[in-house]
């Protein structure tokens, strides 16, 4: 299958309306299948139920990956729900970022030293998934962030093509005033 015509498939020459319906499309489809899930996921954990629970374990992993020091809090924690007892080692909903800053791993392991007393939260339909900071936090917005960019620069590519067209189409139906 082949988009556009002669001119428009040569190097530099692509239709900026087929190009931003691309980029819309892709950038719409990624936002609900990959962003949008994970946000309702994490917005709805605000309303979770809460227990008491305590830290059993309170370290800052330390690794190295392609030359860079990555530095992650290592926090576990068990809580009991409806007579069960569970452990989990999520702090917050989404998923952890690595992070090469040290302060910020320390801040959260000395925020949750071992034996400490903690409210958890925990999904009412799956009391194993239970977290310590419940809500969106601005990690899980990157891929919203970029998805939705992605959206409007599509949108805005369409827009301006279609402009340009009709901008074209009306100079071809004008009479030459010369």
């Amino acid at each position: 299958m082949r988009f556009g015509n002669v001119t428009t498939r040569r190097p530099g020459n692509a239709n900026p309306i087929t190009l931003g319906i691309v980029f819309a499309l892709i950038g719409g489809a990624i936002f609900f299948l990959f962003a949008w899930p994970p946000l309702q996921y994490a917005n709805t954990s605000k309303s979770w139920p809460t227990v008491p629970g305590t830290i059993t374990r309170s370290e800052v992993k330390v690794w190295k990956r392609d030359g860079n020091t990555h530095y992650e809090p290592d926090i576990a924690y068990s809580y009991t729900v409806e007579g069960k007892k569970y452990t989990s080692s999520r702090i917050t909903v989404g998923d952890g970022s690595l992070d090469n800053n040290v302060s910020k791993a320390k801040r959260l392991q000395a925020e949750y030293p071992v034996d400490k007393e903690v409210n958890v939260y925990y999904d009412p339909d799956l009391p194993e998934s239970a977290v310590l900071q419940p809500g969106t936090k601005s990690g899980d917005l990157m891929l919203a962030g970029i998805s939705a960019l992605f959206f409007f620069i599509g949108l805005l590519a369409v827009y301006q093509g279609v402009k340009a067209k009709r901008r074209a189409a009306e100079a071809k139906n004008s009479p030459n005033m010369a």
